[in-house]
């Protein structure tokens, strides 16, 4: 199978720069084959002045709302529709704090870099929580107050006009706060080794530093930690020259692909090919074992799905009971229990996930699916595990509930509660269509979509389009449908 091209020249997606070649085309149009193939900060009282007035039209909306490409307003997130937020574009964070652990207090000032895409006399930042004491537009200081559970509005002595770079510069402090969903807390937690660390989905990030809380804005990230003696800082990317405690991702990230740890880690650093490898273990994190599979995991994914993504990878292992693995970019976390499987997810994560992106919420179970798929295709080779007979006891296995949830929209709280639903239907797709264009499904999407976002819809007409076939009857069954997908199992 050869590699596909997106035909075309750049353009802006929804409100921003992030709308994937894959949208900006008709179908007909846009395909054609190649050939084969931080220092202590205070923090003072809570500064809530009431925003300027401003006419509705130069206010950045309180959500983040999608468009498509031909104009129409898809809407926001129908299960978070605050989250993220209107009227400009995240380039850069620059996050700069100082954590004393033994008080579980944050002090910090975050350094929001983005471009207006609109005029604006008010926007929005998402954080959960903490005490804002100042904030300055441009080195201008601006006045803000809190709204909802989780909204900075913030008010600059000046409309920025459409197209402008601009910075916003927040201070604020408190103890950071982790959120309950149904699958378990997310966000800044507490460990019982008596650090900290912050990972999870959906809303990790908001919980410890101001952000435009939807993975269809990426941005680059920057973090520097002061932290007391003998303790590391351990965060995304790479660790900037000459500093032990300042990292930067330089390929822009989600906020929710965002991590940071703050512990007396044991720190192991290596390769992978020619990926440098740093692991992070917890006192008490017993996950050497584990974590000295992942060079032969990522041979393996590579094989799979192409190079690494990206500079440097790892994991933080803590001795907590997490729940669930989660594959922040480049370096997940991993806690108590972790096993083989969840190393091997998280890591084909880092292609669907990470590199591709979903749009909305409801997207979710999309990239989480192929990721547990190349989970049971490890399985298969290194343990033994067919794959087909694994699918054929699932199915035989499952009850009306278990078809019942529906992949393309399973609701809020559970857009993570169908992959083992959607793990079957990956491999009914592969039955379907054959493992020669199944394969470069499985390998391409996310190689033509490096940093876009994508959902169902897309995946869809690109799958069609590989197949050359007419899967509408499939994904009505599968990805649509709420009962067994009778006609499109064997």
């Amino acid at each position: 199978m050869g590699k596909w091209q997106w035909g075309g020249t750049a353009g802006r997606a929804e409100t921003g720069p992030h709308m994937s070649p894959l949208e900006r085309f008709p179908m007909a149009v846009r395909i054609r084959r190649l050939g084969s193939s931080v220092t202590l900060l205070l923090c003072g009282l809570t500064v809530c002045p009431t925003p300027a007035t401003a006419q509705d039209d130069t206010i950045g909306g309180d959500g983040y709302v999608h468009v498509a490409p031909n104009g129409t307003v898809l809407g926001v997130d129908p299960y978070y529709p605050t989250d993220g937020n209107g009227g400009y574009d995240v380039s850069h964070y620059d996050v700069a704090l100082s954590y004393d652990p033994a008080a579980r207090f944050l002090s910090a000032k975050t350094v929001v870099t983005a471009v207006t895409t609109q005029r604006l006399s008010r926007f929005n930042l998402d954080l959960r929580g903490l005490t804002v004491s100042g904030v300055h537009v441009d080195g201008v200081p601006a006045t803000f107050t809190r709204a909802k559970e989780h909204e900075l509005v913030v008010t600059p002595r000046t409309v920025l006009e459409e197209g402008a770079t601009f910075t916003v510069t927040i201070v604020y402090c408190g103890r950071p706060q982790a959120e309950y969903t149904p699958r378990g807390w997310t966000g800044w937690r507490t460990s019982y080794t008596g650090g900290a660390f912050a990972a999870g989905a959906p809303h990790s990030a908001t919980t410890w530093f101001p952000v435009n809380d939807t993975t269809a804005d990426k941005a680059t990230f920057r973090v520097t930690a002061t932290v007391p003696r003998g303790w590391t800082v351990v965060s995304n990317g790479v660790r900037e020259p000459g500093s032990a405690t300042t990292w930067v991702e330089n390929q822009p990230i989600a906020p929710s692909a965002t991590m940071i740890g703050i512990d007396r880690y044991t720190v192991q650093e290596s390769t992978a090919g020619d990926t440098p490898v740093l692991n992070a273990f917890a006192p008490g994190a017993n996950a050497g074992p584990l974590a000295a599979k992942l060079p032969e995991v990522l041979g393996f994914l590579t094989g799979k799905l192409g190079p690494f993504p990206y500079s440097s990878t790892g994991g933080l292992y803590v001795p907590d009971r997490l729940g669930y693995a989660h594959p922040a970019q480049g370096r997940p976390v991993f806690g108590a229990g972790a096993g083989e499987s969840a190393l091997v997810q998280a890591a084909a994560a880092q292609w669907w996930g990470n590199k591709l992106a979903i749009k909305m919420w409801k997207d979710q179970p999309l990239p989480e699916s192929f990721a547990r798929y190349l989970a049971w295709l490890w399985d298969e080779e290194r343990r033994g595990i067919a794959v087909e007979q694994r699918y054929q006891a699932a199915v035989r296995a499952a009850d009306p509930a278990f078809w019942a949830r529906k992949l393309s929209d399973p609701g809020k709280g559970r857009e993570f509660s169908v992959s083992d639903k959607g793990v079957l239907m990956v491999h009914a797709l592969r039955k379907h269509i054959g493992d020669e264009k199944f394969f470069a499904v499985l390998r391409e999407f996310p190689e033509i979509n490096d940093n876009w976002n994508q959902g169902w819809y897309d995946w869809e007409l690109y799958v069609a389009a590989v197949a050359d076939m007419d899967l509408k009857p499939f994904f009505t069954a599968w990805v649509d449908g709420t009962t067994a997908p009778t006609g499109f199992l064997d």
